[in-house]
């Protein structure tokens, strides 16, 4: 080997030294940092050893207070694990209780529940938001929303965990707001009124019924929904008299997108619509807007009607002849018109807001009028009199009818009053009481004049009677048959001045006695006068109806039918004699009626034979007063009386006496 040869050797060792010290030295360098990085692994492995059961601690402590029922159960659906909260849940008795989930779940839902979780087993993946119907074990129906997932050991799905939370009331919720919502979505498409919705880009989201009535719109409202407003908003415009101006008002208040309330808009045919715009934000963002239309029409002429009647009854009020004035709880005055400011002689601004009390009545009567409005207040309404005193100091008697007037709310808020000047009547009424007691007075002196005259009369008038009996007496031999005629004539002339005497006391007597009225039982009465009335034999007497008690002068109802029934048999002139007494009973009043066949009358002197002294023939028995005194006593009563009568054929007399 050459020298050469060796230095090569020599070189390459060197060289071979010298890199495997490198490398020891780059090994002894590595093995440090393997045994630092061994020791870090280390500290890092027991740091999540304890993490990891500080972590399986927490996951102890949810599992063991998380508000849902949270479960485990093996893949045939016996539950391995539960918490407390599935406890009641499920109706079980404690955590420890045993339970098969599949023997809960109501037949009807079992291949519901297999599939979803036979699905889950063969793919993996979870479960979420499953409902079931379950029956617990304590008996109770329940709705279930189901979230699980599969727990795998080496890959094998050995069972599954999950959440399980009572919804039952959820969805009864739900159930009624889809209730609600469906009421609500007919209630909107019935409304009266035309709605539609828009949303920010122009297209239909609702309209109703309503609105497609008002503009003749044939498409159903389902059929509209999507569609742009644009064309409906065309067809609509033809309503209108200026179409184009109202689209440009639509354009604009679109562009502005600023409410709108109540604006009127009339159409072609007369109809007046309130229209509003009301656009919609979201947290501050333009969502679209409503459109609502109103008919007004019938509103508007009821309105311009209401106040047309306003009009003319505020005109009337004004300028009625009654003081109308009205006032308010305080009863300070807030309306008065003008007759009412002429009676008082204040003007408008003198009255009002001044207690009317304290201003108008006069003296005691101001008590009288502050218990008045107490009554007001209470809902009385009646009418008073008082006396007032002007603004010149004039007192004046008034008739004032109160009554309480109410706001919209049904609540006394004042009273409302009429006047009318009663002191011309009051001064008159004196006057007539005045009159009535002289004439009291006076009928009082004549009736007591009449009995003095009646006895003055009847004394010479027997004297006389007397004398011509004497002389009868005393000639009787020597006076011849027309001397016993005259002194027969001289005899009736005085019975017939005698009973005259007696009709004209009897006359004047009627009406003079102020009997209180009692209840008198005509029937009673009737009865008893054809007791004690001489009735031949060939006059009968009948009573068609039941007479009925009224009210009156029993010896006056008496004298009436007396007089009627005693006229009636003095002039029947046929062999068979009728008299019938007859009664209606008419509204508030009694109609009752005489009728007899006798000689009748003419029907000349029908409105005649009532008169005092106005006898039909020269009847001996008849001085022409009876009837007289039968219109007289009718009149007491406050009836009235007539007669119907034909000559030859008979007589009926009507008279009435008030219920």
């Amino acid at each position: 080997m050459s020298k050469e040869e060796i230095d090569i050797l020599k070189r390459a060792l060197a060289r071979e030294k010298a890199s495997r010290k490198v490398a020891e030295e780059i090994l002894e360098l590595k093995s440090a940092k393997l045994w630092e990085a061994n020791q870090k692994l280390a500290r890092a492995y027991s740091e999540v050893e304890s993490l990891l059961s500080k972590t399986d601690s927490q996951l102890q402590g949810v599992f063991e207070t998380i508000v849902d029922a949270y479960v485990v159960a093996d893949i045939n659906g016996h539950i391995i694990k539960m918490n407390e909260a599935t406890v009641p849940l499920l109706g079980l008795k404690d955590v420890n209780d045993s339970c098969n989930l599949m023997e809960l779940v109501k037949p009807s839902e079992y291949n519901v529940v297999y599939l979803a979780f036979n699905n889950i087993y063969k793919n993996g993946g979870s479960i979420s938001d499953l409902l079931v119907n379950i029956t617990t074990k304590d008996n109770r129906d329940i709705i279930v929303q189901i979230n699980a997932s599969v727990i795998y050991d080496n890959g094998v799905p050995i069972a599954t965990q999950g959440i399980v939370r009572d919804v039952t009331k959820e969805k009864d919720e739900e159930e009624k707001l889809i209730e609600s919502e469906a009421r609500l979505a007919t209630l909107f498409l019935n409304l009266e009124e035309g709605v539609l919705l828009e949303d920010e880009n122009g297209n239909i989201k609702v309209i109703n019924n309503k609105f497609c009535e008002f503009f003749n719109i044939d498409e159903d409202p389902e059929y509209l929904i999507g569609q742009h407003y644009s064309k409906l908003n065309q067809s609509i415009s033809v309503f209108f008299e200026d179409s184009k101006a109202f689209q440009k008002d639509v354009t604009t208040i679109l562009a502005n997108k600023n409410p709108i309330l109540n604006q009127e808009i009339q159409t072609i045919d007369g109809r007046v619509f309130e229209r509003d715009f009301i656009p919609v934000y979201r947290e501050g963002v333009y969502k679209g807007h409503l459109w609502k239309y109103k008919d007004y029409t019938i509103r508007r002429q009821y309105r311009k009607s209401l106040e047309a009647e306003k009009f003319k009854y505020s005109s009337i009020i004004s300028n009625m002849n009654l003081g109308l004035v009205e006032v308010d709880n305080d009863d300070r005055i807030v309306m008065a018109n003008k007759s009412f400011l002429k009676m008082t002689g204040y003007d408008k601004k003198d009255l009002v807001g001044v207690k009317g009390k304290d201003l108008l009545p006069f003296g005691k009567d101001k008590k009288v009028v502050e218990d008045k409005s107490k009554e007001r207040k209470n809902g009385v309404m009646d009418s008073y009199e008082v006396n007032v005193k002007t603004k010149k100091g004039d007192v004046r008697h008034w008739l004032v009818s109160g009554a309480p007037s109410y706001n919209l709310k049904s609540q006394v808020n004042g009273t409302i009053g009429i006047c009318f000047d009663i002191t011309e009547i009051k001064n008159l009424q004196l006057q007539k009481e005045n009159l009535l007691s002289k004439l009291k007075r006076s009928n009082d002196e004549l009736q007591e004049y009449a009995h003095i005259v009646s006895h003055d009369l009847k004394s010479p008038l027997r004297s006389i009677d007397a004398l011509v009996q004497w002389i009868k007496e005393d000639n009787k031999d020597k006076l011849d048959e027309m001397s016993l005629l005259n002194i027969d004539h001289i005899e009736k002339t005085l019975e017939k001045m005698e009973q005259l005497i007696s009709d004209v006391l009897e006359y004047s007597s009627v009406g003079s006695e102020d009997k209180e009225k009692t209840n008198v039982n005509l029937a009673d009465l009737v009865d008893g006068l054809c007791q004690i009335l001489y009735i031949p034999e060939h006059i009968k007497v009948n009573v068609v109806n039941p007479l009925p008690s009224v009210k009156g002068d029993k010896t006056k109802l008496q004298q009436l039918f007396q007089n009627l029934m005693s006229n009636a048999v003095k002039f029947i002139d046929k062999p068979e004699g009728k008299i019938e007494i007859d009664v209606k009973n008419e509204r508030g009043f009694y109609q009752f009626s005489v009728s007899d066949n006798g000689i009748g009358i003419e029907k000349q002197y029908h409105d005649k034979i009532f008169k005092i002294f106005h006898a039909l023939n020269k009847s001996k028995d008849s001085t022409g007063i009876g009837l007289s005194i039968v219109k007289k006593i009718v009149d007491l009563h406050e009836g009235k009386i007539w007669l119907e009568s034909e000559p030859n054929k008979g007589t009926t007399f009507f008279f009435t006496l008030k219920k």
